[in-house]
């Protein structure tokens, strides 16, 4: 929350809130095309998890040779 305001008063404007009238936009995209998207962004996350976790797996196993070897 950040104050956007002047000089010290009781309330001012913060960069959370809308401008008076604001109305958000209304959501143009039909409900199957939002279920497709959120879809495929529910498993490119856990590709993503799953990529992530391999990784930071066969780093520690590359350093604990590294350690086991050299020692």
């Amino acid at each position: 929350m950040v104050y956007l305001g002047g000089p010290r008063r009781r309330r001012g404007i913060y960069l959370h809130d809308p401008p008076l009238g604001y109305r958000p936009p209304r959501p143009r995209i039909a409900l199957k095309e939002r279920q497709r998207e959120a879809r495929q962004d529910w498993i490119l996350m856990r590709v993503t998890t799953a990529i992530l976790v391999l990784t930071a797996s066969a780093v520690l196993v590359i350093i604990s040779l590294i350690i086991a070897t050299h020692g």
